[in-house]
Protein backbone atom coordinates (compact mmCIF):
# COMPACT_ATOMS: atom_id res chain seq x y z
CA UNK A 1 0.00 0.00 0.00
CA UNK A 2 3.14 2.08 0.63
CA UNK A 3 3.90 2.02 -2.68
CA UNK A 4 0.78 2.57 -4.42
CA UNK A 5 0.36 5.55 -1.82
CA UNK A 6 3.77 7.14 -2.85
CA UNK A 7 2.70 6.67 -6.76
CA UNK A 8 -0.68 8.74 -5.72
CA UNK A 9 1.41 11.71 -4.64
CA UNK A 10 3.80 11.84 -7.11
CA UNK A 11 0.92 12.06 -9.59
CA UNK A 12 -0.78 14.88 -7.25
CA UNK A 13 1.80 16.50 -7.52
CA UNK A 14 2.15 16.80 -11.49
CA UNK A 15 1.26 20.12 -12.60
CA UNK A 16 -2.30 21.10 -13.65
CA UNK A 17 -1.23 22.03 -17.30
CA UNK A 18 0.49 18.92 -17.18
CA UNK A 19 -2.97 16.84 -16.14
CA UNK A 20 -4.81 18.97 -19.23
CA UNK A 21 -1.99 18.12 -21.53
CA UNK A 22 -2.60 14.09 -20.72
CA UNK A 23 -6.24 14.77 -21.52
CA UNK A 24 -5.73 16.30 -24.72
CA UNK A 25 -3.53 12.82 -25.53
CA UNK A 26 -6.13 10.69 -24.25
CA UNK A 27 -8.86 12.54 -26.19
CA UNK A 28 -7.74 12.17 -29.63
CA UNK A 29 -9.19 8.11 -29.91
CA UNK A 30 -11.89 8.95 -28.29
CA UNK A 31 -13.43 11.27 -31.38
CA UNK A 32 -17.51 11.34 -31.57
CA UNK A 33 -17.99 8.51 -28.61
CA UNK A 34 -18.82 9.27 -25.41
CA UNK A 35 -19.30 12.84 -26.35
CA UNK A 36 -20.57 15.63 -23.59
CA UNK A 37 -23.11 18.13 -24.27
CA UNK A 38 -22.06 18.02 -27.75
CA UNK A 39 -18.15 18.58 -27.34
CA UNK A 40 -15.80 16.01 -28.59
CA UNK A 41 -13.52 15.03 -25.85
CA UNK A 42 -10.39 17.22 -28.22
CA UNK A 43 -12.67 20.20 -27.40
CA UNK A 44 -12.90 19.82 -24.71
CA UNK A 45 -9.56 19.69 -24.11
CA UNK A 46 -8.95 22.36 -26.04
CA UNK A 47 -11.40 24.21 -23.90
CA UNK A 48 -9.42 22.80 -20.29
CA UNK A 49 -6.30 23.98 -21.89
CA UNK A 50 -7.22 27.23 -21.69
CA UNK A 51 -8.00 28.07 -17.92
CA UNK A 52 -5.19 25.32 -17.32
CA UNK A 53 -2.33 27.13 -19.26
CA UNK A 54 -3.55 30.47 -17.46
CA UNK A 55 -3.73 29.27 -13.82
CA UNK A 56 0.11 27.69 -14.96
CA UNK A 57 1.10 31.08 -15.88
CA UNK A 58 -0.33 32.46 -12.82
CA UNK A 59 1.30 30.36 -10.09
CA UNK A 60 4.69 29.87 -11.66
CA UNK A 61 5.12 33.36 -13.11
CA UNK A 62 8.82 33.02 -12.19
CA UNK A 63 9.37 29.88 -13.20
CA UNK A 64 11.93 29.96 -15.99
CA UNK A 65 11.09 27.75 -18.64
CA UNK A 66 13.79 25.01 -20.44
CA UNK A 67 14.81 26.46 -23.60
CA UNK A 68 13.03 24.51 -26.50
CA UNK A 69 15.06 24.34 -29.72
CA UNK A 70 11.74 23.35 -31.49
CA UNK A 71 9.58 26.38 -30.19
CA UNK A 72 10.65 28.67 -33.19
CA UNK A 73 9.70 26.31 -36.12
CA UNK A 74 6.63 25.52 -34.01
CA UNK A 75 5.58 29.65 -34.27
CA UNK A 76 6.78 29.55 -37.90
CA UNK A 77 4.13 26.91 -38.60
CA UNK A 78 1.58 28.20 -36.48
CA UNK A 79 2.32 31.27 -38.51
CA UNK A 80 2.13 29.77 -41.93
CA UNK A 81 -1.25 28.89 -40.95
CA UNK A 82 -2.58 32.65 -40.10
CA UNK A 83 -0.92 34.02 -43.00
CA UNK A 84 -2.36 31.70 -45.69
CA UNK A 85 -5.95 32.54 -43.24
CA UNK A 86 -5.64 35.82 -43.31
CA UNK A 87 -4.98 35.96 -47.63
CA UNK A 88 -7.43 33.47 -48.59
CA UNK A 89 -10.17 33.89 -51.19
CA UNK A 90 -12.56 31.79 -49.43
CA UNK A 91 -13.59 31.00 -45.93
CA UNK A 92 -11.49 32.84 -43.05
CA UNK A 93 -13.35 30.54 -40.53
CA UNK A 94 -12.35 27.33 -42.16
CA UNK A 95 -8.80 28.88 -41.52
CA UNK A 96 -9.77 29.51 -37.60
CA UNK A 97 -10.73 25.70 -37.28
CA UNK A 98 -7.80 24.63 -38.66
CA UNK A 99 -5.21 27.26 -36.52
CA UNK A 100 -6.61 25.32 -33.65
CA UNK A 101 -5.84 21.81 -34.73
CA UNK A 102 -2.29 23.01 -35.83
CA UNK A 103 -2.09 24.94 -32.68
CA UNK A 104 -3.07 22.37 -30.27
CA UNK A 105 -0.54 20.30 -31.34
CA UNK A 106 2.46 22.54 -31.47
CA UNK A 107 1.18 23.68 -27.92
CA UNK A 108 1.06 19.87 -26.40
CA UNK A 109 4.46 18.98 -28.27
CA UNK A 110 5.98 22.05 -26.34
CA UNK A 111 4.44 21.74 -23.31
CA UNK A 112 5.21 17.91 -23.24
CA UNK A 113 8.99 19.47 -23.57
CA UNK A 114 9.20 22.21 -20.76
CA UNK A 115 6.15 21.09 -17.92
CA UNK A 116 7.84 17.68 -16.82
CA UNK A 117 9.92 18.84 -13.58
CA UNK A 118 10.77 15.03 -13.05
CA UNK A 119 10.26 11.48 -14.26
CA UNK A 120 7.15 10.42 -11.94
CA UNK A 121 5.80 13.76 -14.83
CA UNK A 122 7.77 11.80 -17.51
CA UNK A 123 6.19 8.46 -16.92
CA UNK A 124 2.73 10.25 -16.27
CA UNK A 125 3.09 11.26 -20.21
CA UNK A 126 4.11 7.78 -21.42
CA UNK A 127 1.55 6.06 -19.65
CA UNK A 128 -1.45 8.15 -21.47
CA UNK A 129 1.00 7.53 -24.86
CA UNK A 130 0.73 3.33 -24.36
CA UNK A 131 -2.99 3.72 -22.78
CA UNK A 132 -4.86 5.54 -25.61
CA UNK A 133 -3.67 4.01 -29.08
CA UNK A 134 -4.05 0.46 -26.78
CA UNK A 135 -7.28 0.82 -26.00
CA UNK A 136 -7.53 2.47 -30.00
CA UNK A 137 -6.56 -0.77 -30.82
CA UNK A 138 -8.40 -3.10 -28.79
CA UNK A 139 -11.82 -1.54 -29.84
CA UNK A 140 -10.76 -1.47 -33.46
CA UNK A 141 -10.20 -5.39 -33.09
CA UNK A 142 -13.30 -6.10 -31.97
CA UNK A 143 -15.08 -4.24 -34.67
CA UNK A 144 -13.11 -6.21 -37.30
CA UNK A 145 -13.94 -9.45 -35.56
CA UNK A 146 -16.84 -8.90 -34.86
CA UNK A 147 -17.21 -7.51 -38.65
CA UNK A 148 -18.85 -4.30 -37.76
CA UNK A 149 -18.42 -1.24 -39.93
CA UNK A 150 -19.83 -0.34 -43.82
CA UNK A 151 -19.60 -2.72 -46.11
CA UNK A 152 -17.03 -1.53 -48.59
CA UNK A 153 -14.96 -2.44 -45.09
CA UNK A 154 -15.26 -5.46 -45.78
CA UNK A 155 -11.92 -7.24 -46.33
CA UNK A 156 -12.55 -9.27 -49.67
CA UNK A 157 -12.36 -14.01 -48.58
CA UNK A 158 -13.08 -13.28 -44.83
CA UNK A 159 -16.28 -12.23 -42.36
CA UNK A 160 -13.63 -9.27 -41.24
CA UNK A 161 -14.23 -5.24 -41.72
CA UNK A 162 -10.95 -3.45 -42.23
CA UNK A 163 -9.71 -1.64 -38.49
CA UNK A 164 -11.01 1.76 -38.20
CA UNK A 165 -11.46 2.58 -34.57
CA UNK A 166 -13.00 5.34 -33.62
CA UNK A 167 -11.26 7.51 -36.07
CA UNK A 168 -13.98 6.65 -38.26
CA UNK A 169 -11.78 5.70 -41.59
CA UNK A 170 -9.19 2.95 -41.55
CA UNK A 171 -6.83 5.01 -43.60
CA UNK A 172 -6.59 7.72 -40.67
CA UNK A 173 -7.07 5.28 -38.05
CA UNK A 174 -3.94 3.82 -39.53
CA UNK A 175 -1.77 7.34 -39.50
CA UNK A 176 -2.51 7.12 -36.05
CA UNK A 177 -1.56 3.69 -34.86
CA UNK A 178 2.07 4.73 -37.05
CA UNK A 179 2.14 7.59 -34.35
CA UNK A 180 1.93 5.28 -31.50
CA UNK A 181 3.95 1.66 -32.17
CA UNK A 182 7.68 2.99 -32.47
CA UNK A 183 7.31 4.41 -28.38
CA UNK A 184 6.25 1.28 -27.94
CA UNK A 185 8.65 -0.90 -29.50
CA UNK A 186 11.16 1.67 -27.47
CA UNK A 187 9.88 0.95 -24.78
CA UNK A 188 9.53 -3.01 -25.21
CA UNK A 189 13.22 -3.41 -25.66
CA UNK A 190 14.17 -1.38 -22.82
CA UNK A 191 11.78 -2.57 -20.14
CA UNK A 192 13.64 -6.53 -21.20
CA UNK A 193 17.06 -5.68 -20.94
CA UNK A 194 15.79 -4.38 -17.08
CA UNK A 195 16.66 -6.73 -14.36
CA UNK A 196 15.20 -4.74 -11.34
CA UNK A 197 12.09 -5.32 -9.23
CA UNK A 198 10.07 -4.07 -12.30
CA UNK A 199 10.48 -7.68 -14.26
CA UNK A 200 6.76 -8.39 -14.12
CA UNK A 201 6.15 -5.22 -16.24
CA UNK A 202 8.26 -5.71 -19.49
CA UNK A 203 5.83 -7.78 -20.89
CA UNK A 204 2.95 -5.34 -20.79
CA UNK A 205 4.73 -3.04 -23.65
CA UNK A 206 5.53 -6.29 -26.07
CA UNK A 207 1.63 -6.73 -24.96
CA UNK A 208 0.44 -3.26 -26.17
CA UNK A 209 2.71 -3.48 -29.15
CA UNK A 210 1.46 -6.82 -30.25
CA UNK A 211 -2.28 -5.50 -30.35
CA UNK A 212 -1.53 -2.37 -31.93
CA UNK A 213 0.20 -3.74 -34.70
CA UNK A 214 -2.77 -6.59 -35.16
CA UNK A 215 -4.80 -3.86 -35.61
CA UNK A 216 -2.73 -1.33 -37.73
CA UNK A 217 -2.71 -4.87 -40.56
CA UNK A 218 -6.81 -5.59 -40.07
CA UNK A 219 -6.57 -1.97 -41.02
CA UNK A 220 -5.52 -2.87 -44.74
CA UNK A 221 -4.59 0.22 -45.46
CA UNK A 222 -1.51 0.55 -47.90
CA UNK A 223 -0.22 3.66 -46.98
CA UNK A 224 -0.46 2.82 -43.34
CA UNK A 225 1.74 -0.83 -44.16
CA UNK A 226 4.24 1.35 -45.73
CA UNK A 227 4.65 4.53 -43.93
CA UNK A 228 5.36 1.45 -40.77
CA UNK A 229 7.73 -0.53 -42.98
CA UNK A 230 9.51 2.98 -43.27
CA UNK A 231 9.60 4.08 -39.39
CA UNK A 232 10.92 0.39 -38.48
CA UNK A 233 13.72 0.26 -41.68
CA UNK A 234 15.18 3.99 -40.42
CA UNK A 235 14.66 2.14 -36.75
CA UNK A 236 16.99 -0.46 -37.54
CA UNK A 237 19.25 1.33 -39.76
CA UNK A 238 19.78 3.87 -37.20
CA UNK A 239 20.70 0.71 -34.49
CA UNK A 240 23.24 -0.40 -37.22
CA UNK A 241 24.88 -3.84 -37.06
CA UNK A 242 23.11 -6.85 -37.55
CA UNK A 243 19.64 -4.80 -37.46
CA UNK A 244 21.17 -2.39 -40.84
CA UNK A 245 21.93 -5.56 -43.10
CA UNK A 246 18.40 -6.79 -42.46
CA UNK A 247 16.83 -3.09 -42.87
CA UNK A 248 18.35 -3.77 -46.29
CA UNK A 249 16.96 -7.02 -46.66
CA UNK A 250 13.60 -6.00 -45.56
CA UNK A 251 13.77 -3.02 -48.24
CA UNK A 252 14.79 -5.38 -51.44
CA UNK A 253 12.04 -8.17 -50.18
CA UNK A 254 9.33 -4.73 -50.10
CA UNK A 255 10.61 -4.25 -53.77
CA UNK A 256 10.20 -7.53 -55.13
CA UNK A 257 6.92 -7.66 -53.41
CA UNK A 258 5.57 -4.65 -55.05
CA UNK A 259 7.51 -5.69 -58.57
CA UNK A 260 5.29 -8.41 -58.87
CA UNK A 261 5.80 -11.10 -55.77
CA UNK A 262 2.75 -9.90 -54.90
CA UNK A 263 1.29 -12.74 -56.73
CA UNK A 264 2.59 -15.65 -54.61
CA UNK A 265 1.56 -13.85 -51.50
CA UNK A 266 -2.51 -15.63 -50.88
CA UNK A 267 -5.52 -13.28 -51.49
CA UNK A 268 -6.77 -10.95 -49.63
CA UNK A 269 -3.29 -10.05 -48.22
CA UNK A 270 -1.13 -10.41 -52.06
CA UNK A 271 -3.91 -8.46 -53.97
CA UNK A 272 -3.96 -5.62 -51.60
CA UNK A 273 0.17 -5.21 -51.50
CA UNK A 274 0.20 -5.75 -55.24
CA UNK A 275 -2.80 -2.45 -55.81
CA UNK A 276 -0.29 -0.53 -54.10
CA UNK A 277 1.94 0.41 -56.90
CA UNK A 278 -1.31 1.46 -59.08
CA UNK A 279 -1.43 4.57 -56.80
CA UNK A 280 1.88 5.48 -58.84
CA UNK A 281 0.01 4.26 -62.71
CA UNK A 282 -3.22 5.18 -62.41
CA UNK A 283 -4.78 6.31 -65.97
CA UNK A 284 -6.56 9.82 -65.92
CA UNK A 285 -9.96 8.41 -66.43
CA UNK A 286 -13.55 10.05 -66.44
CA UNK A 287 -15.59 9.40 -63.31
CA UNK A 288 -18.05 7.38 -65.72
CA UNK A 289 -15.23 5.19 -67.40
CA UNK A 290 -13.14 4.39 -63.83
CA UNK A 291 -16.75 3.49 -62.50
CA UNK A 292 -16.55 0.27 -65.23
CA UNK A 293 -12.95 -0.17 -63.92
CA UNK A 294 -13.25 -1.52 -60.07
CA UNK A 295 -9.35 -2.36 -60.14
CA UNK A 296 -8.19 1.19 -60.60
CA UNK A 297 -11.19 3.16 -59.49
CA UNK A 298 -9.57 4.44 -56.13
CA UNK A 299 -6.31 4.77 -57.56
CA UNK A 300 -8.06 6.99 -60.16
CA UNK A 301 -9.82 8.58 -57.64
CA UNK A 302 -7.15 9.15 -55.43
CA UNK A 303 -4.80 10.84 -58.71
CA UNK A 304 -8.09 13.31 -59.46
CA UNK A 305 -8.03 14.23 -56.03
CA UNK A 306 -3.99 14.81 -56.07
CA UNK A 307 -4.13 16.97 -58.96
CA UNK A 308 -7.67 19.16 -57.49
CA UNK A 309 -4.71 19.98 -54.87
CA UNK A 310 -1.59 20.82 -57.78
CA UNK A 311 -4.80 23.00 -59.55
CA UNK A 312 -4.83 24.76 -56.32
CA UNK A 313 -1.30 25.31 -55.88
CA UNK A 314 -0.86 26.93 -59.02
CA UNK A 315 -3.26 29.46 -58.49
CA UNK A 316 -1.75 30.54 -55.35
CA UNK A 317 1.43 29.56 -55.14
CA UNK A 318 2.57 31.50 -52.08
CA UNK A 319 -0.33 31.34 -49.65
CA UNK A 320 -2.34 28.52 -51.14
CA UNK A 321 -5.64 28.74 -51.36
CA UNK A 322 -6.70 29.21 -47.86
CA UNK A 323 -5.98 26.82 -44.34
CA UNK A 324 -8.84 24.37 -44.14
CA UNK A 325 -10.28 25.49 -47.76
CA UNK A 326 -9.44 22.36 -49.74
CA UNK A 327 -13.04 21.38 -50.03
CA UNK A 328 -14.05 25.16 -50.71
CA UNK A 329 -12.07 25.91 -53.81
CA UNK A 330 -12.27 21.89 -55.10
CA UNK A 331 -15.00 22.96 -57.31
CA UNK A 332 -13.49 25.19 -59.07
CA UNK A 333 -10.51 23.19 -59.95
CA UNK A 334 -12.45 19.70 -60.16
CA UNK A 335 -12.02 17.99 -63.81
CA UNK A 336 -13.08 14.39 -65.80
CA UNK A 337 -16.49 14.44 -63.84
CA UNK A 338 -14.86 13.85 -60.50
CA UNK A 339 -17.01 16.83 -58.77
CA UNK A 340 -17.24 15.25 -55.23
CA UNK A 341 -14.23 16.06 -52.71
CA UNK A 342 -12.91 13.65 -50.82
CA UNK A 343 -11.65 16.69 -48.07
CA UNK A 344 -7.93 16.39 -48.70
CA UNK A 345 -5.72 15.47 -51.42
CA UNK A 346 -4.59 12.00 -50.75
CA UNK A 347 -0.88 13.49 -49.88
CA UNK A 348 -0.24 16.02 -47.01
CA UNK A 349 2.48 17.77 -48.88
CA UNK A 350 0.36 18.44 -52.18
CA UNK A 351 -2.13 19.46 -49.20
CA UNK A 352 -0.72 21.66 -47.48
CA UNK A 353 1.15 23.54 -50.22
CA UNK A 354 -2.25 23.57 -51.74
CA UNK A 355 -3.53 25.16 -48.40
CA UNK A 356 -0.96 26.86 -47.32
CA UNK A 357 1.17 27.66 -50.51
CA UNK A 358 5.07 27.79 -50.38
CA UNK A 359 5.25 29.32 -46.91
CA UNK A 360 3.27 26.55 -45.54
CA UNK A 361 5.54 23.65 -47.20
CA UNK A 362 8.83 24.89 -45.87
CA UNK A 363 7.25 25.65 -42.77
CA UNK A 364 6.29 21.88 -42.28
CA UNK A 365 9.67 21.16 -43.77
CA UNK A 366 11.68 22.68 -41.40
CA UNK A 367 9.26 21.72 -38.24
CA UNK A 368 10.05 18.11 -39.29
CA UNK A 369 14.00 18.65 -39.63
CA UNK A 370 14.31 20.52 -36.53
CA UNK A 371 12.63 17.50 -34.56
CA UNK A 372 14.76 15.45 -36.81
CA UNK A 373 17.84 16.59 -35.77
CA UNK A 374 16.80 16.60 -32.25
CA UNK A 375 15.77 13.32 -32.18
CA UNK A 376 18.59 11.80 -33.87
CA UNK A 377 20.83 13.48 -31.69
CA UNK A 378 19.22 11.52 -28.52
CA UNK A 379 20.11 8.13 -30.16
CA UNK A 380 23.57 8.50 -29.67
CA UNK A 381 22.97 8.33 -26.38
CA UNK A 382 22.53 5.19 -24.03
CA UNK A 383 19.92 3.20 -21.80
CA UNK A 384 16.81 4.45 -22.20
CA UNK A 385 17.56 7.78 -23.69
CA UNK A 386 18.56 6.27 -26.60
CA UNK A 387 15.57 3.88 -27.34
CA UNK A 388 13.59 6.84 -26.83
CA UNK A 389 15.77 8.72 -29.37
CA UNK A 390 14.86 5.86 -31.55
CA UNK A 391 11.30 5.83 -31.55
CA UNK A 392 10.93 9.09 -32.22
CA UNK A 393 13.18 8.64 -35.08
CA UNK A 394 10.50 5.97 -36.14
CA UNK A 395 7.50 8.09 -35.42
CA UNK A 396 9.03 10.86 -37.60
CA UNK A 397 9.89 8.19 -40.36
CA UNK A 398 6.67 6.60 -40.42
CA UNK A 399 4.04 9.37 -40.14
CA UNK A 400 5.74 11.62 -42.99
CA UNK A 401 6.49 8.37 -45.24
CA UNK A 402 2.66 7.73 -44.39
CA UNK A 403 1.75 11.14 -45.37
CA UNK A 404 2.60 10.80 -49.03
CA UNK A 405 -0.44 8.61 -49.64
CA UNK A 406 -3.18 9.89 -47.01
CA UNK A 407 -3.08 13.59 -45.14
CA UNK A 408 -2.79 13.05 -41.46
CA UNK A 409 -3.20 16.65 -39.77
CA UNK A 410 -6.93 15.30 -39.22
CA UNK A 411 -8.87 14.38 -35.60
CA UNK A 412 -6.25 16.11 -33.44
CA UNK A 413 -4.10 12.89 -34.78
CA UNK A 414 -0.82 14.98 -34.69
CA UNK A 415 -0.66 15.76 -31.04
CA UNK A 416 0.18 12.26 -30.50
CA UNK A 417 3.25 12.52 -32.68
CA UNK A 418 4.49 15.43 -31.06
CA UNK A 419 4.21 14.20 -27.57
CA UNK A 420 5.97 11.24 -28.33
CA UNK A 421 8.97 13.42 -30.24
CA UNK A 422 8.42 15.89 -27.39
CA UNK A 423 9.04 12.90 -24.87
CA UNK A 424 12.42 12.02 -26.02
CA UNK A 425 13.28 16.07 -25.52
CA UNK A 426 12.22 16.55 -22.32
CA UNK A 427 14.10 12.86 -21.23
CA UNK A 428 17.11 13.94 -22.70
CA UNK A 429 17.08 17.64 -20.55
CA UNK A 430 15.80 15.87 -17.15
CA UNK A 431 19.25 13.36 -17.76
CA UNK A 432 21.33 16.37 -18.30
CA UNK A 433 19.60 18.14 -15.90
CA UNK A 434 20.72 15.15 -13.24
CA UNK A 435 23.60 14.31 -14.20
CA UNK A 436 23.27 10.73 -14.90
CA UNK A 437 20.36 8.23 -16.81
CA UNK A 438 17.40 7.47 -15.45
CA UNK A 439 14.90 6.46 -17.85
Amino acid sequence: MSGVRQWWNALSQAPLLLWAVVYAIVAVPMQDYAMVAGFTHSQLATIALVPALLIHVRWHAQQVLPRDETLWARALMVTAVLISAAFTAYSWRSGIDELRRWGLAMLVGYAVYVLPRNWNDVVLVVTALVLAPLGAAVFALWQSFAGIGPAAFGIPGTSLTRAFGTIGQPNSFAGYLNMAWPLLVGLSIWSWTQRRWWRWWRWWPMLALAMVWLALGLSFSRGGWLGAATGMLVMMWLQAGRWRMLAVTIVLTVVVVLVGGWRLIPAPLGPRLGSASQIFTAPALQRDEAQQRPDVYAAVERAAQFGAGWAMWQSAPMTGVGAGNYTAAYGDVAYNGWWISRGHAHNAYMQIAAEQGVIGLLAYFWLWWVQWRRSRRIVRQDGGLHWLGIAACGTLAAVAAHECFEYLQVHYLPLHAAAVVALAGVSERLTQQNGEERV
